[in-house]
């Protein structure tokens, strides 16, 4: 394990965005990471574990902590059962499921990052999320190793008790469906080919920014504004609140908001954090004023203030 000093965020950040970190260290053992998390206490320093670094904004001021990388990665199988170490890419997990004939995650392919860090967000896309066949998560609360049912992880719409207990994702327990690897993988191709309309390859974007709204925590008065066919999945997407007040195609300073989708901010090459926050903020203020609807971010902001 090499800790370093001063280490550039954007160098290991979907976006290329991120001031540097104090300290940072990559982990490929849960004994390196306990070390590092003891390394943390031991010069009084706040650390952060990270998976892929694709859905997170950073400061252009960086971090004054530790910034710990996690690349613990491995699946094993027991029939329908699979146990995958929470560094492992999420890509080759979907992949790994597919080639074994196990549905239950296929619809999330093409979506960047480790298993740790879609848990931690219970991402989803197309109406299937990471949550939804998980039965127990063992996790790290920076002293002891603990494992949590399925109904104690806290689990809501792009959320997990996680975000909240800062406990550190370790392993997670999938109890999946069987079915035929040549049907799963032609579902996955269509949902890719999708996927790469939205997000070309090489696209300096984490994905949505903002959480779309699940209709039924919305007042009936700001419903009524809204058109049905507006609603997918049982959710408000940001997007369409975003494009009615006419975010797509905008700039600022190298960032560039999607002139195909309003919720896609991108960075063209020169763009900062402080850049994509600011406009970011600009059109969810926007849409507050418009529909009374507070927009909450999907990436996690790093050193920056709430949105």
């Amino acid at each position: 394990m090499q800790i370093k000093s001063n280490y550039p965020l954007k160098n290991i950040t979907t976006l290329q965005i991120g001031g540097l970190a104090k300290k940072f260290v990559s982990i490929n053992s849960v004994d390196e990471l306990k070390e590092a998390v003891q390394y943390a206490n031991t010069n009084n320093l706040n650390h952060l574990v990270i998976g892929g670094g694709s859905n997170l904004l950073v400061s252009d001021d960086g971090v004054d902590m530790l910034i710990i990388k996690n690349e613990i990665g491995g699946i094993a199988s027991q029939g329908l059962t699979l146990q995958v170490k929470s560094g492992t890419i999420l890509q080759d997990l979907v992949n790994y499921s597919i080639s074994h004939g196990l549905s239950g995650l296929q619809k999330l392919t093409g979506i960047p990052g480790t298993l740790g860090g879609a848990v931690y967000g219970n991402a989803g896309a197309y109406g299937q999320t990471i949550s939804d066949h998980i039965t127990e998560v063992v996790f790290y609360d920076g002293q002891h190793i603990a494992t949590l049912s399925k109904d104690q992880c806290g689990f809501n719409y792009r959320d997990s008790g996680f975000k909240r207990n800062h406990n550190i994702i370790l392993e997670v327990t999938f109890q999946l469906e069987k079915a035929d690897s040549d049907i799963l993988a032609k579902e996955t191709a269509e949902i890719l080919s999708k996927r790469l309309v939205k997000y070309p390859k090489g696209i300096k974007c984490p994905g949505s920014f903002f959480k779309n709204i699940v209709t039924d925590t919305l007042p009936q008065e700001i419903l009524q504004k809204i058109p049905k066919e507006a609603v997918v999945y049982g959710k408000l997407p940001a997007g369409y609140l975003l494009e009615s007040v006419g975010a797509k195609g905008q700039q600022l300073d190298g960032i560039e908001i999607a002139p195909y989708h309003a919720n896609l901010f991108v960075n063209k090459g020169s763009g900062s954090a402080t850049a994509f926050y600011d406009l970011a903020k600009k059109y969810a203020d926007l849409v507050k004023q418009k529909f009374g609807i507070l927009l909450e971010p999907e990436v996690q902001l790093i050193n920056l203030p709430k949105i």
